[in-house]
């Protein structure tokens, strides 16, 4: 048995049992539950009624959950790469079919209750009238916030500032990270909301928020299945409606996607306008195994004057062959290119500029939960490979232009990556990459819908797979020395998948490169080459006419074989026949 704080919080490399496992949260960074886990056991623990023994007095109710297939301890240590145990690779199992993780409520905390759980009784000046069915509901929403966030950096924020006027849906900071529909957040918002009056009774918004939760889910109970790498869509649209609309496996088939996230040829641009910047300023190796993650200040400017010339120069430049008097939709740049300490500078230039942006981002520490007594660290210690993608709302209307942004965590960390992670532990504190367990689809009505790769997540086959069929562009950022193997299969995941390809290189090595599959010397729209050079692109890609070809391609090109065979002749269109087996399954 163990509470949910153990299974966020604990040392899963440490004993077997989840409930021996020891609580360090001033080592453990917040890395939340799969959202098909947390969700899952919000479920399971709605259907539970609190223990009869319980009384409000005695303080919140938390989760306790009994893990006899050990789902949640195996799902926990894959999450954070613990899976070799004595040299073997510990493979995830269904456990006992029998057994499944039960979850109940209890009383009994393993850590000090947050302060948040304590507000309905600061705000009600009798106690002894608050809504006790409501109360428990609260304590629900805010541990499902905590599950899914790994910590509890939402309720701090809503503790230092306030429930606010601001509501819930559109607080970016925590909806870029807690991939709930739109529609629960309202929902959750009014739940938390209710401390406000605490005698009422808000227990109406439950039915309601646990059907959009079992959107995300095709079983009533927990399997290994739900720790799989999460492949999340998401509807992005210039009019401010960007909402998660489907969680699920990599691995799971004959999805019906909603028609949020079904591409609509009326409404997409001819051509998506992209500018590649291959930024050439970085540290030196010594630099940077001493000082990670920062940077020195000097150091950091170098890197945001390279950034400033490549997003403010006027259209037309460089080796570009977009229009010279039209500026493009979305600036790509490469991996580990960008100062966490400029991120929000990167933010506003999306603000000012209107274009969206990608980025490769510096390697980032993960801080723990809660840091340690006298500032001390824990003996683990995490680093995150991460892109960031900004995307303007609103720029040609009047009013602020708002940004949305997003975390694309990289989740197979390459060979000189863990080389890192193992030049930069010491005695007595060990560091460690931390894979991401995401994967992205976003649905923009006139780009298109696209994908997000970090350099050696090329190589793994399993999410092209997913994705094939459902995407028009992929946009890779990297850092690879090895441009020739790079440049092979750039063009192979490009054909494969049937899409346009933005693979953007760091100038340390140089080697990006830009293709869509059209015939012979067409498929190549931009290649950029040589080293320690700063160089940037304007290419125009093409979108309703590859989108087309999606699909009607393959019956063209049966219909052209049948005619090669009766008549002769050579191969003719301009794009290449898609691969056999290929189907566009996602458009209308």
């Amino acid at each position: 048995m163990a509470t949910l704080h153990r299974l966020l919080w604990g040392a899963c490399d440490g004993a077997d049992q989840l409930g021996e496992w020891p609580l360090r949260p001033w080592e453990t960074p917040a890395v939340g539950l799969p959202v098909r886990v947390a969700t899952g056991l919000f479920l399971l623990a709605s259907r539970r009624d609190v223990p009869d023994e319980w009384r409000p007095r005695k303080g919140p109710v938390v989760w306790m959950m009994e893990d006899d297939s050990e789902v949640l301890a195996n799902g926990r240590r894959e999450q954070f790469g613990h899976i070799e145990i004595n040299g073997f690779k510990q493979e995830m199992t269904a456990g006992d079919p029998g057994k499944t993780v039960r979850v109940m409520r209890t009383e009994e905390w393993e850590v000090i209750p947050h302060a948040s759980y304590f507000m309905p009784f600061r705000t009600c000046q009798e106690p002894d009238r608050i809504d006790w069915d409501s109360y428990v509901l609260y304590c629900d929403a805010l541990l499902l916030l905590t599950a899914i966030d790994g910590g509890e950096a939402v309720l701090d924020n809503i503790m230092k500032k306030g429930r606010g006027i601001l509501p819930f849906q559109d607080r970016w900071a925590w909806r870029s990270r807690i991939h709930l529909p739109r529609e629960a957040w309202p929902l959750i918002d009014a739940i938390i909301r209710w401390t406000e009056e605490p005698e009422q009774d808000c227990t109406k918004h439950k039915q309601r928020l646990l059907t959009e939760l079992e959107h995300y889910r095709k079983s009533k109970t927990i399997t290994k299945d739900d720790f799989d790498v999460e492949r999340i869509d998401i509807q992005l649209d210039p009019g401010d409606k960007e909402t998660v609309r489907s969680v699920r496996s990599l691995e799971a088939s004959n999805v019906e996607l909603p028609e949020e996230l079904v591409l609509s040829g009326s409404t997409l641009a001819d051509q998506l306008r992209v500018r590649i910047g291959q930024l050439s300023q970085w540290l030196e190796k010594t630099e940077i195994v001493d000082e990670l993650p920062r940077w020195k200040p000097t150091e950091a400017h170098k890197v945001m004057e390279q950034v400033a010339t490549v997003c403010y120069s006027p259209s037309g430049t460089g080796l570009g062959r977009a229009d010279d008097d039209v500026q493009p939709d979305i600036i790509v740049l490469p991996e580990v290119a960008i100062p966490q300490s400029e991120v929000q500078t990167l933010r506003n230039t999306v603000k000012t500029t209107g274009y969206g942006v990608l980025a490769g981002l510096y390697w980032r520490a993960l801080r723990p939960v809660y840091p340690g007594i006298d500032g001390n660290v824990g003996t683990r210690r995490w680093i995150v490979n991460e892109a960031e993608l900004a995307v303007p709302v609103g720029y040609e209307e009047r009013g602020p232009t708002l940004v949305r942004w997003y975390r694309v965590r990289k989740p197979i960390p390459a060979h000189v990556e863990r080389g890192l992670a193992d030049a930069l532990s010491r005695p007595g504190q060990r560091w460690a990459m931390l894979p991401g367990r995401t994967w992205y689809r976003f649905v923009h009505s006139r780009w298109g819908d696209f994908t997000i790769a970090v350099c050696a997540d090329l190589l793994d086959g399993s999410p092209w797979h997913s994705l094939r069929g459902e995407i028009l562009h992929l946009f890779m950022v990297a850092y690879n020395p090895d441009v020739a193997l790079y440049e092979s299969l750039t063009w192979t995941r490009a054909y494969e998948n049937y899409v346009n390809l933005v693979g953007v290189n760091h100038g340390s090595h140089g080697g990006s490169f830009l293709w869509t599959p059209r015939r012979r010397h067409g498929r190549e729209l931009a290649r950029l080459r040589g080293q320690s050079l700063l160089l940037s692109a304007d290419v125009t890609l093409p979108t309703r006419e590859l989108l087309d070809e999606q699909k009607n391609g393959v019956r063209r090109a049966v219909k052209r074989e049948a005619c090669r065979w009766r008549e002769g002749g050579q191969e003719t269109g301009k794009y290449k026949s898609p691969p056999p087996g290929y189907r566009r399954g996602a458009a209308m």
